[in-house]
């Protein structure tokens, strides 16, 4: 049985897993083509840059880490540099509880609380100053684009300018149902605004990019009992960091709660002392307090600080076109690596009720739901999901996926399918990831080679023999699929490594060890052209094409014998021809110094002489 004829609903890109719903999973890692995996923790012993007191720490563009410390001076290092620069700041940037790195400079809330400055991040001189009259600035939070949004009361109602990197308030949005606002972040990838607000029961506040009512909110005290929230910050993209300390724990303990971008936990970080500011990006927690500022790296290794991590995926609706077949569906096979102390969960739920597909698919798609909320939903919906099929991780996983880890699906008799996958890491374990997922449903199947009275029973759910076959499926069908490919190996377009190098020899082309994959591979494309061309200008053309590729053409072949032909020399009666030009050299009866013209006995003609080739 070769792969084409296995029919299957395939995730691997980017493009194909968004139309899953994720929970606490990474999709910076989708995007990276990286597959589906939990968020990798902030973790380890951070790297300590000293400095008498610490506040409003902010990741530049160019990765750099910028602060202030409590004697108004400003502090610059780099992720490898432990000592760094120290320079006086601005009146502005000393004493500011968050700046914001965008493409035009720095920003800050200025010394008037009605005032937004602009500062270069070279040279730290003031670009501009942004007035806005009757408010008072609460916070600022980097944007998309050249925009900066700007948190603040006015007329005793909290608004959200959009400010562009020019200093014009483009777009005012309000937010409603919240008052006593201190901080507030912005997500790129989900649009959303994320407001910390309260005194007493402080709380997260999540709005869209439009403001108005909140779309939910979640108390600080649900995320860690007794956690007083004080600060926040994100990554600006999907996750959100939001430091605090426990007030009855003694000593008093200090930590940093990691969001997800729907307000789901992800880890946590203990601190030793309070913190006086905080910001995050994909690779680095920075965190300040009353004795310099702390790195943590992000790391692939589950911290011992937090018990376990753990992300959900369920497949959107899928639909078995096998009308003829009384069993509609063969397995689920997922390309996963499994560290030890890793766990993968499959399990599915399927009906050919109609209005049940409905109603399932209807809460799938409802995006006014967080996907966490709708995959909570899903999951809750009673006598619908399969027992858990479990894969555990082990010591001995290869980093080289290649084999799928199969869960049969063959007992399933409903036409609409959902697959539920979850990803379970436990502290000490490296990060598991699911690099490929294919769900299938039968085109030809090893039972139909059996017997009548054998393929009869193999129909019936929960047959021996037929979860025998699935065994024999799950591991030789990729076997034949592996088989079907190997012209893969031999093909221009597909062939990779060593199979370009014996390719290339094998038709005898223009090669070199040296070159890279794309000009290899490009040579390869032209195979039929370069033989056939070969001594001529065209085929030098299509081999310095192959090199030498992009838009416009980087070349050009001059042959001065086509182009401009003989060089042909002036005289009285004639100009001679029109340079450039190539002179082949002296004609043949023209004497030279050489072994046979010896110097006095041979003599150019002079002025009004004629040559008597004497």
């Amino acid at each position: 049985m070769t792969r084409k004829q296995l029919r299957h609903y395939y995730f691997k890109n980017e493009s194909q897993w968004n139309a899953c719903l994720f929970a606490q999973a990474d999709r910076d890692a989708l995007h990276s083509n990286s597959g589906f995996r939990p968020f990798p923790p902030y973790a380890g012993k951070p790297s300590r840059y000293e400095s008498q007191g610490a506040r409003a720490p902010v990741v530049l563009r160019t990765a750099e880490i910028l602060w202030c410390d409590n004697q108004g001076l400003l502090h610059r290092t780099s992720t490898d540099d432990v000592t760094g620069e120290v320079f006086p700041a601005p009146p502005s940037i000393a004493h500011a509880d968050r700046v914001v790195s965008m493409a035009g400079g720095l920003w800050v809330k200025g010394a008037q609380s009605e005032a937004l400055e602009c500062y270069d991040e070279e040279t730290l001189t003031q670009l501009l100053t942004v007035d806005l009259p009757d408010s008072r600035i609460v916070d600022i939070a980097g944007g998309s684009g050249h925009r900066i949004f700007v948190l603040v009361e006015r007329d005793d109602k909290l608004q959200c300018l959009r400010v562009s990197t020019s200093g014009h308030a483009v777009e005012l949005v309000s937010f409603t149902g919240i008052s006593q606002a201190k901080a507030f972040v912005f997500l790129r990838r989900s649009q959303q605004f994320v407001v910390l607000a309260g005194e007493r029961h402080p709380a997260l506040y999540w709005y869209s990019a439009e403001g108005g009512e909140p779309v939910f909110s979640i108390q600080t005290a649900l995320l860690l009992p007794c956690c007083k929230a004080d600060l926040l910050g994100s990554d600006s993209n999907e996750r959100i960091v939001l430091a605090g300390s426990d007030e009855y724990a003694s000593p008093q303990s200090a930590l940093v709660l990691v969001l997800d971008a729907e307000g789901n936990r992800l880890s946590q970080v203990p601190l030793a002392m309070q913190a006086t500011g905080i910001t995050a990006n994909r690779e680095n927690l920075i965190v300040t307090d009353a004795g310099g500022l702390l790195r943590y790296e992000a790391a692939d290794i589950v911290p011992e600080t937090t018990a376990e991590l753990q992300c959900t995926l369920i497949t959107p609706l899928l639909q078995s076109l096998d009308l003829e077949n009384s069993t509609p569906w063969l397995r689920v096979d997922s390309f996963t690596s499994l560290p030890e102390g890793t766990t993968l969960e499959i399990s599915y739920a399927a009906t050919d009720d109609l209005e049940v597909r409905d109603r399932l698919k209807a809460i799938a798609e409802d995006a006014r739901l967080p996907s966490s909320k709708r995959i909570h939903m899903l999951l809750s919906e009673p006598n619908l999901w399969s027992p858990k099929t479990t894969f555990h991780g082990s010591e001995r996983e290869s980093e080289a996926l290649k084999s799928p880890r199969s869960a049969p699906l063959f007992d399933v008799r409903g036409r609409y399918l959902w697959v539920c996958m979850t990803l379970t890491a436990v502290a000490g374990a490296r990060l598991p990831a699911v690099s490929e997922l294919a769900v299938l449903y039968p085109g030809r199947s090893l039972v139909e080679y059996l017997p009548t009275p054998y393929r009869r029973a193999a129909e019936q759910p929960g047959d021996f023999l037929r979860s025998l076959i699935g065994v024999l499926e799950g591991t030789t069908q990729d076997l034949d699929g592996r088989i079907a490919m190997l012209g893969t190996h031999i093909h221009p377009a597909t062939a990779t490594g060593p199979w370009m190098d014996y390719i290339a020899r094998w038709l005898g082309l223009p090669w070199d060890d040296a070159l890279t994959e794309a000009q290899k591979r490009a040579i390869l494309l032209h195979a039929a052209d370069l033989p056939h061309g070969r001594g001529t200008r065209t085929g030098l053309e299509s081999l310095l094409e192959c090199l030498l590729p992009g838009s416009p053409r980087r070349l050009r072949v001059t042959d001065t014998m086509v182009d401009h032909g003989y060089a042909v020399v002036g005289g009285d009666r004639y100009a001679g021809s029109a340079l450039p030009a190539m002179l082949g050299g002296f004609t043949r009866w023209h004497a030279e110094l050489s072994a046979t013209a010896v110097l006095g006995y041979t003599r150019l003609p002079c002025t009004a002489q004629s040559n008597d080739g004497a």
